[in-house]
């Protein structure tokens, strides 16, 4: 199964966010067509797609941050009658091999439901199955109270988030501790970051307080992904 890059000129960019994102995401955590097209012209965000016959089946949208060498899968969405197909395995191979050679991050993560917080449906997914699949591919969960900032003024905060661990850099998963911790401070850098752009400044409230506290100079404890009663719920944000 062939994956290929969508680019800004390409004319299966608006397929993507009409077809693939907007069924698979709640507005409130997606990311508009204009802000998707501003990314891809920056160079801070690509597409990677499954595309058959001329159509994306599938897709994983990129965001990568240089200042703390964290790559985000910011989104992974499969056209609901071909999940289960092998387009999610495919999207993530290459997520974990040409994503890594490409800006060769320190650590890749991905934003993920957790199922305690989120109902499933036939149309956003289910979020224990979603954890499932991550677990298939050796992904594990920082040990942090996360939620996803406001992504524009007036939009909510999403409780009920994990900040999932897809892959790390060689000089970091040839530690010794490397299937206990991850450093800190790549993390502290991205989600400081992500705050300023979404919501302008790293507030000082409760809820982020407590996620960066969770991030101390010895390294996040990492967390199976499987065992959900494990995994850290933040509700109140």
């Amino acid at each position: 199964m062939q994956v290929t890059d969508i680019g800004l000129d390409s004319p299966l960019l608006d397929v993507v966010y009409d077809e693939l994102l907007v069924p698979n995401f709640p507005n409130h955590e997606l990311i508009t067509r204009e802000e998707l097209r501003a990314g891809l012209k920056s160079g801070a965000q690509w597409i990677s797609a499954v595309v058959r016959e001329g159509r994306p089946d599938g897709a994983a949208i990129a965001e990568w941050s240089p200042a703390g060498r964290v790559l985000l899968l910011s989104y992974m969405a499969v056209r609901r009658d071909l999940r289960s197909s092998g387009i999610g395995g495919a999207l993530m191979a290459e997520i974990r091999s040409g994503w890594q050679t490409r800006v060769h991050p320190l650590l890749t993560l991905a934003e993920v439901e957790h199922p305690a917080a989120h109902t499933p449906d036939g149309e956003h997914g289910d979020q224990t199955a979603r954890l499932r699949f991550y677990a298939r591919h050796g992904a594990r969960v920082l040990d942090v109270p996360y939620f996803q900032p406001s992504l524009r003024p007036g939009a909510a905060r999403v409780p009920g988030m994990v900040l999932a661990l897809l892959a790390t850099a060689p000089e970091l998963a040839d530690a010794a501790d490397s299937a206990a911790v991850v450093p800190s401070e790549p993390v502290r850098t991205y989600m400081k970051e992500y705050f300023e752009e979404a919501e302008g400044a790293v507030p000082d409230d409760p809820a982020t307080t407590a996620l960066f506290a969770a991030m101390p100079p010895a390294g996040i404890a990492l967390l199976p992904i499987d065992d959900i009663a494990s995994l850290p719920c933040t509700r109140d944000v």
